[in-house]
């Protein structure tokens, strides 16, 4: 019939509400607050009043990353040093929050047996710095030219190539690999051989490192999709999942940098926190 409105509410059985006086009798039926996000969702309304529209300036993300790389006239930027600067246009207090986040992984690398450890699209080193501090022997690799060139200026041990042409002719087994916001970056039918190639050049007891965007956070589509050279998410389970497929055994789930909007989301690790990193160990002698 005209004008009625149909719910689709788990809290209701699908059915026809022919008035809005019947719609407010069936509200009662729903949990205290509930009824607030159905009215916004049926009326298009905000749950909170605001104005109809809001303006605000812009972050000044060009002249952060400028601050940190240095200045680089207009007719010199082109894509192969886009990333570098897209990289750095985070407020300060970044630095800090990813030290945080590498403090969180350094409990399970302390267990792995002595050798050289491997950060795959290390981009300007952030993490071999750390583990070099942490006294833990560690070199990169990048296809990004001019983060390879910050990192060499910092005094690391990085190289310019693919992470699988790398592994494929590096003589070397090591302790453990990481990838650190780089799976993403990864095409998917690409993941799967590289993971295999991670495994065979690990040695017995080592481990990979795999951290990325946790999709069961509210925000990280939004995020996801601010960098242009993502490829697709993968959710923790399909990691989990393709590790020990490879042969990868006692995978951890390690959830970092909370940010919960409500008690349910604080509740559930899963949905908590906005990244998510995975270490899976190859088996031993």
């Amino acid at each position: 019939m005209p004008g009625e409105i149909i719910l689709q509410n788990p809290f209701w059985s699908h059915e026809v509400i022919p008035s809005r006086k019947q719609l407010k009798s069936a509200l009662h039926k729903t949990p205290f607050f509930k009824p607030l996000k159905y009215i916004a969702a049926i009326f298009g309304r905000s749950t909170y009043p605001l104005p109809f529209s809001h303006i605000e300036p812009a972050a000044p993300f060009l002249n952060r990353a400028i601050a940190r790389i240095g200045n680089l006239p207009i007719t010199e930027r082109n894509t192969n040093n886009f990333y570098s600067y897209f990289s750095e246009i985070w407020d300060q207090g970044y630095e800090s929050e990813l030290n945080e986040q590498y403090s969180s992984y350094l409990p399970f690398l302390r267990t792995l047996p002595e050798g050289q450890f491997l950060d795959i699209g290390c981009g300007a080193g952030e993490f071999i710095y750390y583990l070099n501090q942490n006294h833990i022997c560690a070199e990169g690799v990048d296809q990004d030219t001019q983060e390879v060139e910050r990192a060499t200026r910092r005094g690391l041990s990085v190289c310019c190539a693919s992470a699988e042409s790398h592994l494929r002719e590096s003589r070397k087994k090591y302790s453990g690999i990481s990838l650190l916001e780089v799976i993403e970056h990864i095409s998917p039918d690409i993941v799967s051989p590289l993971l295999s190639i991670i495994f065979e050049k690990l040695m017995p007891g080592g481990a990979v490192l795999i951290e990325t965007i946790n999709i069961k956070h509210p925000l990280a589509f939004h995020s996801f999709y601010t960098d242009p050279t993502h490829q697709r998410p993968v959710p923790s389970d399909l990691l989990v999942f393709m590790l020990q497929w490879h042969g990868f055994v006692d995978a951890q789930v390690i959830y970092t940098n909370p940010l919960a909007f409500s008690l349910s989301e604080a509740k559930d690790p899963t949905r908590a926190y906005f990244n998510y990193a995975v270490f899976a160990k190859k088996p031993g002698h």
